[in-house]
C-alpha cells in the first residue's frame, strides 16, 4: 500500500446505494482480505508500510497498515482507515479490519473489542 490514488466508485453496487464511507470501509476490507493470505514471513516484514493516501471524490483520506508481533508469537495485523469528512473541518471516518495471523499459517479474526485504541 504505497503511493496515492483517487478512486472513482459506483454507487450502485448490486442495487445498493453506497455513500462514500461505506465504500472507503468497502476498499479496508478489501485490503485486509488481501493481507489475510499473504505468507506469515511477508507480513512479519511489514512492519513499517508507509501510510497510503486515496480520494474519493472531494474526500481525501488514508490507510495504515500495521503489524505488530506479539508474545505468542502470532502477529496482529490491522488495516486502519481515515477519511475526511467534507462537512465537517477536522472531523474523520474511521474504518477498521484485521486479524491475527499464526506462524502455521493460519488465520484467526478479531473481535471488535481487540479495535480498541486502533480509532
Amino acid at each position: 500500500m504505497r503511493g496515492a490514488r483517487n478512486v472513482g466508485y459506483d454507487n450502485s453496487r448490486a442495487g445498493l446505494k453506497m455513500n462514500r464511507s461505506q465504500v472507503f470501509r468497502q476498499m479496508v476490507k478489501a485490503s485486509a482480505r488481501e493481507l489475510r493470505v499473504l505468507p506469515f514471513s511477508r507480513l512479519a516484514q511489514m512492519t513499517s508500510e508507509p501510510s497510503e493516501e486515496v480520494a474519493l471524490g472531494t474526500r481525501k483520506g488514508a490507510f495504515s497498515v500495521i503489524v505488530e508481533p506479539r508474545e505468542d508469537g502470532t502477529l496482529r495485523v490491522v488495516v486502519q482507515g481515515f477519511l475526511k469528512w467534507s462537512w465537517l473541518p477536522g472531523a474523520k471516518s474511521v474504518a477498521l479490519d484485521g486479524f491475527y495471523k499464526h506462524p502455521d499459517g493460519s488465520v484467526t479474526g478479531m473481535r471488535d473489542s481487540d479495535f480498541y485504541g486502533y480509532d
